[in-house]
């Protein structure tokens, strides 16, 4: 690694004019965003978003009972309505731009609305983040073309590019986290503290980057033309405006919370307001995910998130030597509490999630929720005036890339990369027939690039049956190395679960197809603990539901008859 130069004052008399390399690579994004923004909501996530801009538009209300995305899976039920689980403050947001497109006659689900708020609300300031990072760099000692470089590593190597084509919050907070770092380090204090607040009202995690910006604000970082980098002072006053500005975006938010629930306590932890009829968190965890198996260690799952097929270094491999330049900038002076404070905040974004969740990133592409932090991570070779060796870094960039823009064909599909960790594959029975490794990767290709979403009842009931099979497959596969009590302990977590959802559609009289289903598979769950009465009467409630279940049917023949049951000869 080479030491990178200070940037003269002045350019010599004579020399060449500097080449505008940042306006090249902003202008790169910028056609990244125009042609690769989607066109329409293909998750729960981002239809929740609209319904509740569309509520607010046109309802005055956050709740998405009269909106065209009541049916999706990202909502609670407070108070006899149904609301997004999501933190409101993007709707907020989007509530004025689809004001004016509702003004002039757009509708929430004509075709373009999607693609003009995501491009409003994530690619747009994104964008802007991104500018101000290359500020950054070039603050910090850059040429011009490693500020670009900068640039497009945050912006081409990292999720951010696939999360700024979709309307979803880690876009949005990562352009707002940018922005405030460098109003940190301009020290527009009262700028900053307000632009970190609403990063973490809208991605609520952002709360430890705006935390960890704390330290620039106490000790501020200098630039590398500054007198004497090593002495500066201590500016405790500052954080009186840093917190002051702070409080407006963070009590809008808390008094909504307020509002809707009686608590400041955000929606999406109200465990109980996810139950309800239909409700597909009832028996996956609240972050997308079911369980994996019956056995799991947290060790093993922070490993996979960072070093698996969904992991942040697995997928962003270059951001290994952003890290590594990062640890070399603490020990620089000047610049080390604004190394601290990336660093810090990034470490407990991730150990946040590695505590709290058991998947990775739910059904989406890669573990979305690091982006937020991600970009940002793109300024430490900066700070530590060290660049990785060009060889090193084209050979982990060029992965990244590759990683990046599959993700962005479609950000709301994982793609896998092996059988055995797609969904098929994890509840396959041992020596069931299985494709080829091409053939594989062609259907995965096929899958992302043909995925569609109808945000209709009975679309949605029609997904929560194949949610309730997936369910069935994980819990009543083989599972082989297992003891019988350990097989019944198995079993019978799955059957609390399936009870759960099962009573919520009885509790309502539910007339949605998935309620007969529920039934079945409660049958089977019991049938494979051996409680046969109530595995009977299970396939008996299914066919009063349903007379022309015809799997109940042949549960019931294979049963026999009941024990006591009278015959005709």
């Amino acid at each position: 690694m080479a030491p990178e130069a200070h940037r003269p004052s002045a350019p010599p008399a004579g020399a060449a004019p500097a080449r505008p390399w940042r306006r090249f690579a902003l202008a790169l994004f910028a056609l990244a965003l125009l042609f690769g923004t989607k066109s329409e909501p293909l998750s729960w996530a981002d239809a929740s978003r609209l319904g509740t801009i569309q509520a607010l538009v046109e309802h005055g209300t956050l709740a998405l009972d009269e909106t065209a995305y009541l049916w999706q899976g990202d909502k609670v039920f407070v108070g006899e309505h149904y609301y997004s689980h999501q933190p409101p403050m993007m709707a907020l947001l989007g509530a004025v731009p689809y004001g004016v497109l509702h003004a002039l006659g757009r509708a929430i689900d004509d075709p373009g609305t999607y693609r003009i708020l995501t491009l409003c609300l994530v690619g747009l300031p994104l964008w802007l983040g991104l500018a101000a990072l290359g500020a950054l760099a070039r603050r910090f000692g850059a040429s011009e073309a490693r500020a670009a470089l900068v640039i497009l590593l945050a912006g081409f190597t990292t999720l951010a590019l696939p999360y700024a084509l979709v309307l979803n919050q880690h876009g949005l907070a990562a352009g707002l986290v940018l922005l405030g770092y460098l109003a940190l380090v301009r020290r527009r204090i009262a700028v900053a503290g307000f632009l970190l607040a609403l990063a973490a009202t809208v991605d609520l995690t952002a709360l430890f980057m705006a935390a960890a910006g704390a330290l620039v604000v106490v000790w501020p970082a200098r630039d590398a033309t500054a007198p004497d980098p090593a002495a500066t002072k201590a500016h405790w006053r500052d954080l009186v405006p840093y917190v002051a500005w702070a409080l407006p975006p963070i009590a809008l938010y808390l008094g909504i919370n307020h509002a809707l629930v009686g608590d400041f306590k955000p929606l999406g932890l109200h465990t109980e307001a996810f139950e309800y009829p239909l409700s597909p968190f009832v028996l996956m965890s609240l972050t997308g995910g079911g369980a994996s198996g019956p056995a799991g260690s947290q060790l093993a799952y922070a490993i996979q998130a960072l070093f698996g097929p969904s992991g942040l270094f697995l997928l962003s491999p270059a951001l290994l030597l952003a890290v590594w330049a990062g640890l070399r900038a603490t020990l620089r002076p000047g610049v080390r509490s604004l190394a601290l404070a990336l660093l810090l905040g990034a470490t407990g974004i991730t150990c946040f999630y590695l505590v709290s969740s058991r998947n990775f990133g739910g059904s989406a592409y890669g573990m979305r929720w690091f982006t937020v932090f991600a970009p940002a991570l793109w300024l430490l070779p900066a700070l530590a005036g060290r660049w990785p060796h060009r060889g090193l870094l084209a050979a982990l960039a060029v992965p990244s890339l590759a990683f990046a823009l599959l993700g962005a064909v479609q950000p709301w599909s994982k793609f896998h990369f092996r059988y055995e960790d797609s969904p098929t594959g994890m509840v396959a029975a041992p020596g069931a027939e299985r494709p080829g490794r091409i053939e594989f990767l062609q259907q995965e290709w096929r899958r992302i690039t043909t995925l569609e979403e109808v945000f209709t009842e009975a679309r949605f009931d029609t997904l929560y049956q194949k949610l309730l099979d997936q369910h069935r497959k994980l819990y009543l596969r083989p599972t082989p190395g297992l003891s019988q009590d350990e097989r019944r302990a198995w079993l019978r977590q799955g059957l609390e679960k399936l009870q759960r959802a099962t009573a919520l559609l009885d509790r309502v009289n539910s007339r949605a197809s998935s309620r007969p289903v529920a039934h079945y598979w409660m049958g089977k769950f019991h049938q494979a603990l051996g409680d046969l009465p109530r595995a009977r009467r299970e396939y008996e409630l299914t066919l009063a539901l349903e007379p022309e279940y015809v799997w109940a049917e042949q549960a019931l023949r294979d049963l026999g008859p009941a024990p006591g049951a009278s015959h005709d000869h």
